[in-house]
């Protein structure tokens, strides 16, 4: 059995970085979700996707 693994098949640290550049501004630009993002820094941002890469 030579499966890939999850993290293979949603194409490594790169599929998951490009997952998560479309994710997080459309969070940010929803009507309910938006206000979780409106007094954040970049840097704050920006710790946030890496986590969420670093998550998925």
């Amino acid at each position: 059995m030579n499966q890939k693994s999850l993290y293979e098949r949603l194409g490594g640290y790169d599929g998951i970085t490009a997952f998560s550049d479309e994710l997080l501004p459309r969070l940010q630009g929803d009507a309910q979700l938006g206000r979780f993002w409106q007094n954040r820094g970049d840097d704050g941002i920006a710790r946030e996707k890496q986590l969420l890469i670093d998550y998925l």
